[in-house]
C-alpha cells in the first residue's frame, strides 16, 4: 500500500494512542525531493509512517514535532534546504528547495475529521480534494490548518463550510477536480493549498502466472486498486494473492463477471494463453480500458488483434507491454510493465532522467494573488534549524 494507505490504516490501529502528530509537505520553493501533499504520521513511540523529504528532515521534524504542535494548534513551519550554512548541512539538508510543513495533533478534531474523510474516499475508491489554510493575514477569517472537504458530490465537511471564503474555494477545488492538479491559491488575506486527492488507479491482471505474483506486489506498492482474474481456479486465489484487492476465476462464459472495467481502468493481459486472450479481448475492447498492456512479441499482438476486429479507438494500447528495461525473470518483467503503466499515469516517457530537459517535478502551482506570502516570508525568516 501507499503512504497515504499506510498512515491511515496505522491511525485505524492506533486508535487507542493518546495522540501524534500528522506532518503534510503544503509548499514547495524550488527543489525538493517530495511535492505538496506528502505525509509522515510521527507516533509517540518514535516510529514514523510515510516521509516528507528523502530523509533530511525526518530527523529534525520528529524531534520537534510535538513541540511545533503544543497546545494542540497546527502550525507550519519553513525548512529553507538552499542555504549554504552549517545549520542546513548539520541536519543533512541541500536539496536546494524552501519545503513548508505543516505541522497538526491526529487527536484534534479537524486532523480527526480529514482523516475519516480520506479513508472513506479511499474505500469507496474515488477522488477528492481537500482546501487547507496554510498562511494567514490579520484580516483572515481563518486559521493556520482549517479545512474544506470536497468530493464530486461538493463540499463535505470541514471548519470553512461555513466560512466566507467557501465560495472562492470551491472554484479552486473543482479546478482540481477538472485538472486533477495540486496547487496553492493565494487569496486576499490567506494562502490555501488545494490538494487533489486520486481515487486509487484501478488495474486488472488478466492471468495468475508466475509474473503477475510480482506485478502484483510492485502494484499494491504504489496505492493501486488490483484485481486479478484467471480461468485456473487453483492459480486465482486470495491464498496466492494476497496483495489483490479482487481474485477472480474467470467464468467462460461470462468472462467479465466480477470484473469492473472502465475508461479509469489500467488492463494487463499475462495469461500466456492464446485462446483465451481471443475470447477476452471481444470482451475488454469494448470497455475501452483506459490503458491495454499485452504481454508478448509484437506478432502475436498483430495476430490477436486480426481475430479481434474491433476498434481501438479511445484505447491506449501497448503492445509488447513494458519499458525496454532488459531482464527476463518474473520480476523484471513485472517491474518493467509497472514501471510503464507508472509512466503513462504522470505523461512521461519513461527515459533516464539524466537526458530529461528541465526540472525532475513540475513547479507547484499557484494561483491568485500574493499577498499573504509576507506571512509566509515571515514564517521562513523566523524558522529555527537549530
Amino acid at each position: 500500500m501507499n503512504e497515504l494507505d499506510r498512515i491511515l490504516t496505522e491511525v485505524t490501529r492506533q486508535a487507542a494512542v493518546p495522540d501524534g502528530v500528522l506532518t503534510t509537505v503544503v509548499h514547495v520553493q524550488g527543489s525538493a525531493y517530495r511535492r505538496p501533499g506528502a505525509r509522515m504520521l510521527i507516533l509517540p513511540d518514535g516510529r514514523r509512517i510515510g516521509s516528507i523529504s528523502g530523509g533530511c528532515l525526518e530527523g529534525d521534524v520528529s524531534k520537534k514535532a510535538w513541540w511545533f504542535t503544543e497546545g494542540g494548534k497546527p502550525s507550519v513551519r519553513v525548512y529553507d534546504t538552499s542555504a549554504e550554512d552549517d545549520a542546513v548541512w548539520e541536519f543533512g539538508l541541500g536539496c536546494n528547495g524552501i519545503v513548508h510543513v505543516l505541522f497538526e495533533r491526529i487527536q484534534d478534531a479537524s486532523t480527526q475529521e480529514l482523516l475519516r474523510f480520506l479513508e472513506e474516499r479511499r474505500t469507496r475508491r474515488v477522488p477528492a480534494a481537500v482546501a487547507t489554510v496554510i498562511g494567514v493575514t490579520t484580516d483572515c477569517p481563518a486559521n493556520i490548518g482549517d479545512r474544506l472537504l470536497f468530493d464530486a458530490d461538493g463540499a463535505q465537511g470541514g471548519a470553512l463550510l461555513d466560512s466566507s471564503l467557501k465560495a472562492e474555494l470551491l472554484v479552486s477545488l473543482r479546478d482540481a477536480f477538472v485538472h486533477g492538479k495540486t496547487h496553492l491559491a493565494h487569496l486576499a488575506t490567506c494562502d490555501v493549498l488545494i490538494e487533489w486527492v486520486p481515487a486509487p488507479v484501478p488495474v486488472v491482471v488478466f492471468g495468475a502466472g508466475h509474473d503477475a505474483l510480482p506485478f502484483v506486489k510492485f502494484a499494491k506498492e504504489l496505492g493501486w486498486n488490483v484485481t486479478v482474474a484467471d480461468g485456473r481456479a487453483n492459480y486465482a486465489t486470495a491464498a496466492r494473492f494476497p496483495e489483490a484487492d479482487k481474485v477472480v476465476v474467470i467464468d467462460p462464459k461470462e468472462p467479465l463477471r466480477g470484473i469492473e472495467i472502465t475508461r479509469e481502468t489500467i488492463v494487463v493481459m499475462m495469461t500466456h494463453n492464446y485462446p483465451q486472450d481471443v475470447k477476452l479481448m471481444q470482451h475488454i475492447l469494448p470497455a475501452k480500458p483506459r490503458y491495454l498492456g499485452l504481454l508478448g512479441p509484437q506478432s502475436r499482438a498483430e495476430n490477436l488483434l486480426e481475430e479481434v476486429p474491433l476498434p481501438l479507438t479511445g484505447i491506449d494500447l501497448h503492445a509488447p507491454v513494458g519499458l525496454d528495461l532488459g531482464g527476463d525473470a518474473p520480476e523484471s518483467i513485472a517491474l518493467a510493465i509497472v514501471a510503464e503503466i507508472q509512466a503513462v499515469l504522470h505523461v512521461r516517457t519513461g527515459g533516464m532522467l539524466k537526458h530529461r530537459q528541465g526540472p525532475i517535478h513540475a513547479p507547484v502551482l499557484e494561483t491568485g494573488t500574493a499577498s499573504a506570502e509576507v506571512e509566509l516570508k515571515k514564517e521562513l525568516a523566523a524558522c529555527d534549524l537549530s
